[in-house]
């Protein structure tokens, strides 16, 4: 009897102990993901997600925002400003993901590369590419005691001291190349445009570029492809909005032009019209911060 009285106090004891634990125990997960923060230098960044699936006795939530490399999601990044040659970021969490990705993708362009894919830890050191300057994306799982569980995604920008935040890829217009179903492609010239770049913060810088009328553009790149055919337009940057117009060579510039269909923003059908005839693509952006514009794309159909 003894021995069980002995027992059942010990699970009494347990219970109020776990009780009182978890009351003034770590609590960094009950309300959502624990705090991430970049150190950098002598620096100190505090870092959001972007999205998360989040679980626990106390709440439960989904948030799905824009993807960090996605353009317009650029003049909401967190931003990491690195002085001189820093060899490493160290990501520092209250308590410790169960596992832990890090991907950089350059804004010089190029591919996504991982940079870490493991266990994780309170504090984890980050090697820095030699070329450091992109967005870096965290996601992490996490199943922590008190019990909480979710997916969460985070993304930062880091540049150099003195630097500009915006996309150097957004500096000029983006480029556009036609391509048929056949496989033959043109890079279509650029005609007038006007272009805004976000320079980070309130800064801008906007360039308005006026061409000639289409038909006395010289040199136009000619595509291979006959009237009515279905064509690709591979931009740069996918626009928000694109319309496509048709001029005959034979009628000289005192004609209109007519309207071509466009099925979508990247697809359209070629204008029939009889001898040469002359196409302008108008793109139009809205990208992060307030940058992009509207531009005119030209190519002739010989």
């Amino acid at each position: 009897m003894k021995r069980r009285r002995i027992a059942a106090g010990l699970v009494v004891l347990l219970i109020l102990g776990g009780a009182v634990w978890w009351w003034t125990g770590p609590r960094h997960a009950l309300n959502g993901p624990p705090k991430l923060t970049v150190l950098a230098g002598s620096g100190e960044t505090k870092v959001g997600y972007w999205s998360a699936d989040w679980a626990s006795p106390t709440t439960g939530f989904s948030a799905c925002g824009a993807s960090p490399t996605d353009p317009a999601a650029r003049y909401e990044l967190t931003v990491i400003y690195l002085e001189g040659r820093e060899d490493t970021l160290t990501l520092s969490y209250p308590t410790a993901p169960s596992h832990l990705t890090v991907s950089f993708t350059p804004d010089r362009g190029g591919e996504t590369v991982c940079l870490y894919d493991g266990w994780g830890r309170r504090k984890l050191a980050i090697p820095l590419p030699e070329d450091f300057r992109g967005i870096y994306e965290v996601s992490e799982r996490w199943r922590t005691v008190p019990p909480a569980s979710g997916n969460v995604q985070r993304g930062f920008l880091v540049v150099g001291v003195g630097e500009s935040v915006g996309d150097p890829k957004l500096a000029e217009p983006p480029a556009l190349t036609v391509v048929t179903a056949d496989g033959a492609a043109v890079a279509a010239r650029r005609g007038s445009y006007s272009w805004c770049v976000w320079l980070g913060g309130d800064e801008l810088e906007g360039t308005i570029a006026d061409c000639a009328h289409p038909l006395e553009m010289t040199d136009l790149p000619a595509l291979s492809a006959r009237p009515g055919d279905r064509v690709k337009l591979q931009f740069s940057i996918l626009p928000d909005e694109v319309s496509v117009w048709a001029w005959s060579a034979q009628k000289g510039i005192d004609q209109g032009p007519i309207e071509v269909e466009a099925l979508s923003v990247d697809e359209v059908l070629l204008p029939e019209l009889a001898g040469d005839t002359v196409c302008e693509v108008r793109g139009s952006w809205s990208l992060a911060g307030n940058a992009g514009g509207g531009v005119s794309y030209l190519f002739k159909i010989p």
